[in-house]
């Protein structure tokens, strides 16, 4: 039968291991079990599972008959196994969810099960998180299902594991889910993740899990299937529950002679970045003078009292706006390694941690960094008094300068949690605030006039089929293949969402370090977010609402981009991989090990993993992915 060259066989890997479901995290959990009775059809590569049996007697934890006189007993269902497994019942799960209307309401498993329906239906049952790149086609998607031959017999319930940031799903999520969904049925909530697999064998998101409604019986697990793929196990399930023979695998038109439909989609997102999206909290964001002005500061080393740093010091452009080392050096050496922010005005969250919210409030944090500038907010205030003055009450007309000679309503440093700063009128305060928070505009202004120069798969993802070698349009096959799509999509190839990779620190003491977990809190509560009086649009970000106090993402970190990669060595937040090698071996051994002290939490099952034999084919694939940024 026609096969793609990148056919993901996860079913026949199923039957051959054996695959248990199990509560775990994000993506996948773990562990390993007979395979409920499936059996392999080699010549087919299909699965074939046995039907779990209806148990009425009394070991029945819903005792009696199911089906009594052609009528489904209320309550009904089958006896649960310990285990949810390939060819076992699925357990009665229950979420919170919408109905097809987009109406509230609890769901679970039970609600579907019709033991005297005269033909089998098939419950498919979608795993999916809002962050995921592969997850999309499948949720625009959902139509043509419905509309093949046998589109009437499929009942779809969607499971959202995540959020768009990574942290669990909740009820306030699925409206937005259902948005992407073509055709929606049930979504729910899946905070838990009811059905995750874990290798063996790897399997990715969307995951797609075949139930029998008649028995509730897992038949079938998919993992990321192209669309005739999944065509082709939809109707062979329900050619294999009427006892007919099994449909013919459907044609399919190759991209390129190798790219399905899906994976086709996903590359021809990859566009060349150009103007960021707008910043409504940000009034100068696209004032031209505004941007002249945060030139100048990027690169003035006064604003620190040791006049030794700026930021220019660790976003150089020879660099890939990034600066070489491992971990940064401002007055002191920081912990983390310098990210690249060639494309930072598209992010959603600034820094590693997502500490900010917005790329003004990035820029004015580094000031008062004891690591980075050392510098305080009246120090800055005082230097733009000195030195910018003109310039800056030309661009910030609504706010001119105090007179910041009077030394004593205006101490020359200090900043909160300084006596100095702390003793000040409350409207001085708030005047010095304000100069730091505009200088941070003006600053953000500046690095949203960045931009990033083509590249040779921007140019194949137009349709030049000949822009690229034969060994790079194998490389990005293998991305396609073990997973990285998952988390690098679109035009900058990130889905700005936060993963736990476990890769090694870059704190000076050598203790791990707990990224996006430690700031959620302050980021809720801080001074200078979007939400705040110094916003031009505090209602203009949701982001915040979102947030947990506290939050659940242990250890984990902010996706980078993948464009400019080439030029940005060394990698990881903490700054520890010096070349693509390194970061790809740590990503096929799924980070580092659990108990290594240098990481801290677990690891996100969905990972992509890759045996040392699929590594080198990625290289010319990461090769492509330069940046060449450039500014005005």
């Amino acid at each position: 039968m026609p096969r793609t060259s990148l056919k993901h066989a996860a079913p026949l890997g199923l039957a051959l291991l054996g695959v248990v479901v199990t509560a775990f995290s994000a993506c996948s959990g773990s562990s390993g079990g007979d395979s409920g009775g499936g059996t392999v059809d080699a010549a087919q590569d299909r699965v074939h599972v046995a039907p779990p049996e209806f148990d009425s007697g009394e070991d029945n934890i819903d005792a009696g008959p199911l089906c009594v006189n052609g009528v489904s007993v209320d309550g009904a269902y089958p006896k649960r196994p310990t285990a949810v497994e390939l060819g076992a019942t699925a357990p009665n799960f229950s979420w919170d969810g919408l109905d097809e209307n987009g109406k509230a309401l609890p769901i679970k498993l039970a609600d579907y099960f019709e033991p005297c329906a005269a033909k089998s239906r098939l419950l498919v049952v979608r795993v999916s998180a809002a962050w995921c790149g592969t997850c999309r086609y499948g949720l625009l998607h959902t139509a043509d299902s419905k509309q093949a031959s046998f589109g009437k017999r499929l009942r779809f319930l969607d499971l959202l594991v995540a959020d768009e940031d990574g942290n669990p799903a909740a009820a306030s999520d699925l409206a937005a889910h259902r948005a992407r969904i073509d055709s929606p049925d049930r979504v729910a909530a899946d905070p838990n993740v009811s059905f995750v697999f874990m290798p063996p064998p790897t399997l990715l998101l969307p995951l797609y899990v075949l139930i029998d409604t008649r028995t509730m019986g897992i038949r079938n697990i998919l993992s990321d299937p192209d669309p005739a793929e999944l065509a082709y196990r939809l109707g062979g399930e329900l050619a294999l529950l009427d006892g007919q023979a099994q449909p013919a695998y459907p044609s399919q038109t190759l991209v390129d002679g190798q790219w399905s439909a899906n994976q086709w989609a996903l590359i021809s997102e990859i566009k060349t970045p150009g103007a960021p999206p707008a910043d409504p909290t940000n009034e100068k964001a696209d004032d031209v003078a505004a941007a002249a002005f945060g030139k100048a500061l990027f690169s003035d080393q006064t604003l620190s009292p040791s006049n030794m740093v700026s930021c220019a010091t660790c976003h150089q452009f020879a660099k890939g706006t990034a600066d070489g080392l491992a971990q940064s050096q401002g007055v002191g050496h920081v912990d983390r390694n310098a990210p690249a922010i060639a494309l930072a005005s598209f992010a959603r969250w600034q820094f590693w941690d997502g500490r900010a919210d917005s790329q003004w409030a990035q820029a004015t944090g580094p000031f008062e960094a004891a690591k980075e500038f050392g510098s305080t907010r009246l120090f800055v205030a005082h230097q733009i008094y000195a030195n910018y003055k003109p310039q800056y009450e030309a661009v910030w007309t609504k706010y001119p300068l105090p007179d910041l000679t009077d030394m004593l309503r205006f101490p020359s440093s200090g900043m909160p949690g300084v006596p100095a700063y702390d003793a000040m009128a409350t409207a001085d305060k708030d005047a010095i605030t304000r100069i730091l928070v505009n200088v941070g505009k003006s600053i953000a202004a500046y690095e949203r006039t960045f931009r990033v120069q083509p590249t040779k798969l921007d140019t194949y993802a137009t349709g030049d089929f000949a822009a690229l070698s034969g060994d790079e349009k194998k490389g990005l096959g293998t991305a396609l293949k073990v997973g990285c799509f998952q988390c690098h999509w679109g035009p900058r190839l990130t889905d700005d969402a936060f993963h736990n990779t476990r890769f090694p620190t870059g704190k000076q003491d050598g203790t791990a370090d707990p990224g996006r977990t430690a700031v959620v809190t302050n980021v809720l509560s801080g001074q200078l977010i979007s939400s705040s009086v110094y916003s031009d649009a505090p209602a203009a970000h949701s982001g915040i609402t979102h947030l947990v106090a506290g939050g659940p993402l242990v250890g984990a970190f902010r996706t980078p981009t993948l464009r400019g990669i080439t030029e940005s060595a060394p990698y990881g937040h903490g700054g520890n991989l010096t070349a693509f090698a390194d970061v790809v071996k740590l990503y096929g051994n799924a980070g580092l090990m659990p108990g290594d002290p240098r990481a801290t939490g677990t690891s996100e099952p969905c990972l992509p993993k890759f045996d040392t034999t699929v590594q080198p084919t990625l290289f010319p694939f990461l090769q492509l992915m330069t940046a060449n940024a450039t500014a005005p």
